[in-house]
């Protein structure tokens, strides 16, 4: 039945068209910016093996583990995790965050509607290729950083996923845990630590474009000036703590 589920959607996405300012996205913006207001609750998605107990590999995939199970809290070096979960006060998984199996850079960040539909994701498949995408009547949209697709790599069939998928893949009952940490995402402040969902940072707001030689998709760095939409991110380790740029306030994900 999974393998069942992952080909039919690796053989959807195939298909995806590509990305366009349809009359629908300033819809999907309103949704994500209500899903980020909200009052979410915490919670963490772990890999559990055929004992019950939950398992620790630095690379992982859902086939390598007997089930999945979602939990209040997790202590860092304890067991993997694949993927943070935001849930609403109804229960309902509304937004994810996915690192790398091994705990790096991000792999991609989905919202939901309250039916477990996306709404809008970011997604990189390595260190220089990344994009979004958005559905709107059941048409999916989406911007690359780079010219050819990439949906083929299987590390994201999460970004096409309903919530009832992932339950399926994952094998895990998609419950909200109690004493879940409560949080709300926005608005964005100074000091706040997030992630960069984009590689255009610029010398200043709407000004020109810092080289996109290097990277900056996925990177975590600190919230250190705010003008308007726009925000002064600088690096998040002291050694390398130099400001990077300006960034619309719309490609960075708040974490905390």
């Amino acid at each position: 039945m999974i393998k069942l589920v992952i080909l039919t959607l690796l053989f959807s996405v195939s298909f995806v068209p590509m990305f366009a300012q349809t009359s629908g996205y300033p819809e999907c913006r309103n949704q994500i910016e209500a899903i980020n207001k909200m009052p979410l609750q915490v919670a963490y998605l772990v890999p559990v093996d055929s004992l019950g107990q939950y398992m620790f590999m630095e690379l992982m995939t859902p086939e390598m583990c007997d089930h999945c199970e979602v939990v209040a809290d997790i202590s860092g070096g304890q067991f993997t995790c694949f993927a943070t979960l935001y849930f609403d006060n109804e229960g309902k998984l509304r937004k994810t965050i996915k690192q790398w199996a091994d705990g790096g850079d991000l792999n991609n960040i989905v919202y939901y509607d309250k039916q477990g539909n996306i709404i809008y994701a970011v997604f990189a498949t390595g260190t220089d290729e990344y994009g979004k995408l958005y559905s709107y009547n059941s048409q999916i949209y989406v911007d690359y950083s780079y010219s050819k697709p990439f949906f083929h790599n299987g590390f994201h069939l999460w970004i096409n996923m309903t919530t009832e998928d992932l339950a399926t893949v994952y094998k895990v009952k998609l419950d909200l845990p109690r004493n879940c940490k409560s949080i709300i995402f926005t608005p964005v402040k100074v000091g706040d630590r997030v992630l960069l969902s984009t590689n255009k940072v610029y010398v200043s707001p709407n000004g020109n474009l810092i080289s996109e030689d290097y990277n900056y998709f996925g990177r975590y760095v600190i919230v250190n000036k705010v003008k308007g939409d726009w925000c002064m991110v600088k690096g998040i380790i002291s050694a390398a703590g130099e400001s990077i740029g300006y960034i619309p306030a719309d490609d960075l994900e708040i974490i905390r």
